[in-house]
């Protein structure tokens, strides 16, 4: 089968030693990594499952997935769709990198689709090291490292810019928690008194706007500071016949800190986990029962029936 997962990493691992074979900063690196930063995506969703690779819009297409030869020529998602689903079974594979994906593969089809040079000139410090990270994660999620994927020596290269990637990163938010402890034990008294009261009713509308919001405290001055994040799962849900109620527990990875009293600001997970904030956490969510169970109100109710009565009741109250 084309979607089986060995034929896809071994082709995405081909595409990524071709890239290596050219120089660093040459469009043609560029083009082949976004080649096969695409296929190693598409490879770990089929360690999952093939199916998670078919396009939905024609049973014959899941069928394929189960070894089924179709009629016609199997479809698969689109890119977009590959990498969104990263984000749904992959651990780790945050919102944020699928956006580098869609990058890389809108420079991809930029280049083969219309007369722009769409990997030219550009420095590859500028996509290389998130490309890295991504391709850390997806390997990871199938039990491959950069030395199979790649070569010793390429693995070495890859590693090493990933530890100065992340000491810089580590660094920055060490900074960033300092600088924010410092302006808070500086501040007047009585500027944080007056502060207190606004800020903490700011923090009750910003976390309440939101199921995937959460009040935690903050690194940097210990006050009660606002966490956000992206739902990466979903349990099966929970159906309460007393209560009338359909709930689900959401797993959350963090990836957004803001505190109003000390300033501080963390952007991303990379960021979070760093300044020890990375833990995913739970939040209850609630479904509507109606939309759960597929009802459609007209096919139990008569509709006609209620509004002759409203009128009827509109007409006698007069």
């Amino acid at each position: 089968m084309d979607w089986a997962f060995e034929a896809l990493y071994n082709k995405a691992k081909l595409y990524a030693r071709r890239a290596h074979d050219e120089p660093m900063n040459s469009a043609l690196m560029g083009f082949w990594m976004s080649l096969s930063l695409e296929i190693l995506a598409r490879a770990a969703l089929a360690h999952v499952h093939p199916a998670l690779l078919a396009d939905p819009r024609e049973p014959d297409n899941t069928h394929y997935a189960f070894g089924i030869i179709p009629k016609g020529v199997p479809k698969s998602i689109q890119a977009k769709a590959v990498f969104a689903r990263c984000s749904v079974f992959i651990k780790d594979f945050t919102d944020k990198m699928s956006a580098h994906c869609l990058i890389m593969a809108d420079r991809r089809n930029s280049e083969l689709h219309s007369g722009a040079a769409a990997f030219e000139n550009i420095d590859n410090s500028s996509w290389l090291p998130a490309t890295y990270e991504v391709v850390e994660v997806l390997l990871r999620h199938v039990s491959r490292n950069f030395k199979d994927f790649l070569t010793a020596d390429h693995a070495k290269f890859v590693e090493n810019i990933l530890k100065d990637r992340r000491d810089n990163l580590k660094r920055e938010v060490q900074e960033k928690v300092a600088k924010a402890k410092k302006f808070y034990l500086n501040a007047p008294d009585d500027w944080k008194t007056e502060k207190a009261e606004a800020f903490a009713a700011k923090l009750d509308l910003y976390v309440k706007s939101s199921k995937l919001r959460r009040k935690w405290q903050c690194p940097s001055c210990d006050m009660t500071a606002a966490m956000a994040g992206e739902a990466i799962g979903r349990s099966p849900a929970r159906i309460d016949p007393d209560e009338v109620t359909i709930t689900r527990e959401v797993r959350v990875l963090p990836n957004s800190f803001q505190c109003p009293y000390c300033r501080l600001s963390l952007n991303g997970f990379q960021e979070m986990k760093e300044a020890g904030l990375g833990a995913v956490y739970t939040v209850e969510e609630e479904e509507d029962p109606i939309e759960f169970f597929g009802i459609v109100p007209e096919e139990h109710v008569d509709v006609d029936k209620i509004v002759e009565n409203y009128y009827r009741d509109e007409y006698d109250n007069e």
